[in-house]
Order: structure tokens, then C-alpha cells, then sequence
């Protein structure tokens, strides 16, 4: 059987862009939850809407502020760890990514079901349901933010999980380019190497004998 054909080493082109996005996306999400906080108190408003929108509400408000936090830290912590080169940073980054893109979904559906209970039409209201990125969290508050941008910004987090799930970014991690193209690869074997007091093969093109020499007393015409 051939052996199987050996990787490129990598380069870490994927796995550096992945930890600079991830470390950006982190930012901007712990960065949105400090603001949120920061106008809650400026404003004077109740906390996560208590008193002013139903309960359940309320509830959601809470838990997608948790996961933001917590998808903040994973990106956070796994750009640092792929920048380290450990083989944990790409999961990280993978789950805080998930988590970034799973709070959008989630508020967007809970601003479309406060909408129905109220009659409201849902293509008037695009900004209040698609916005619910980092940068509404950001700078909602003074920016009046399009709808349009706010779901421009989830192409970053969508960018960055698939540069962490890339085998190149894994690969990278693991240190695969240290070592020479193809040494552990499945299915490689090594040069046999000489052994002491063994007979060695004939090399390709080697003379196998020597050409017969001319009988005695024969001359050239």
C-alpha cells in the first residue's frame, strides 16, 4: 500500500487571525455589558426592565447578559491560549463564539414575541429586533445604530468560529510545524537504516559483475 501523502506543516495565518478576532469580540462583548450597566445607573432605570416589560422578559434580559460574560471570558482566555499555542484555545474560542451568536438569536426571538403580544408590526420594528449585537450594547445608548450594521457585526463572530474549527488553526496549536512534513504521519515509515554485520543490496545501476577479460594471445586485427 502508498503511504499516505503528508500534510503541509502550518503556518498559524488562520489560527493568529482567529485569536485576534476572538480577543476583539471579547472585548466588545464584556465591553457591552459594562455599558449596559453604566446606563442602567445613568438613567436611572430599573434593572433588566423589572416593572416595565413582563417578567419573562426580565428573565431572558438576565440570562443573555450571563452569557455574554461567559462568552466574553472564553474568547478572551482562548485568544490567549491559541496565541500560547495550546491545543484548548481553539474550543474556547469555538463556545464563546457560539455563545456570542446564540445571545443575538435569542434576543432577536424575544423581541419578536413582545411584538406579537402587542400587535405590532415586525418589518417596522428591524432595529429592535436585530439589534441586539455588542455595538447596540456599546453605543446604543447615544448612537442611533442601523439595523443593517448592528447585523453586519455578527459576521465577525460567524468569521471566527470558522477559523477556529479550521484543522489548519488545530494543527497549529498543536505544534505540527516543528516538526518536518510527514514525520509521524499515518501510514510513513522510515528509511530502513543500515545494521552492523548485515549484508548490504546492490545500489540501482551498480555493475552486478566485471567485463570478461580477453583470452591469452589474442590480438586486434
Amino acid at each position: 500500500m502508498y503511504p499516505a501523502p503528508a500534510q503541509r506543516p502550518a503556518t498559524g495565518g488562520t489560527a493568529v487571525t482567529a485569536a485576534i478576532l476572538a480577543l476583539l469580540g471579547g472585548l466588545a462583548a464584556f465591553g457591552g455589558v459594562v455599558m449596559y450597566a453604566a446606563n442602567t445607573l445613568r438613567f436611572d432605570s430599573p434593572w433588566f426592565g423589572w416593572g416595565i416589560v413582563p417578567g419573562w422578559t426580565s428573565i431572558v434580559t438576565v440570562l443573555l447578559l450571563v452569557i455574554d460574560v461567559v462568552a466574553a471570558v472564553m474568547l478572551l482566555a482562548g485568544a490567549a491560549l491559541i496565541l500560547r499555542r495550546r491545543k484548548a484555545g481553539p474550543t474556547l474560542v469555538i463556545l464563546g463564539c457560539l455563545g456570542e451568536i446564540g445571545t443575538f438569536v435569542l434576543g432577536g426571538l424575544s423581541t419578536v414575541i413582545q411584538l406579537l403580544d402587542y400587535g405590532l408590526p415586525l418589518s417596522r420594528q428591524l432595529e429592535a429586533i436585530l439589534g441586539n449585537s455588542s455595538i447596540n450594547l456599546l453605543l446604543g445608548a447615544d448612537v442611533d445604530i442601523h439595523w443593517a450594521v448592528s447585523l453586519f457585526m455578527m459576521v465577525f463572530p460567524v468569521l471566527t468560529f470558522v477559523l477556529a474549527v479550521l484543522p489548519t488553526t488545530r494543527r497549529w496549536c498543536r505544534g505540527d510545524d516543528r516538526r518536518p512534513a510527514g514525520f509521524g504521519a499515518p501510514g510513513m515509515q522510515p528509511f530502513p537504516m543500515p545494521q552492523p554485520g548485515m549484508p548490504q543490496g546492490r545500489a540501482y545501476g551498480a555493475p552486478q559483475g566485471q567485463w570478461p577479460r580477453p583470452q591469452e594471445g589474442y590480438r586486434p586485427r
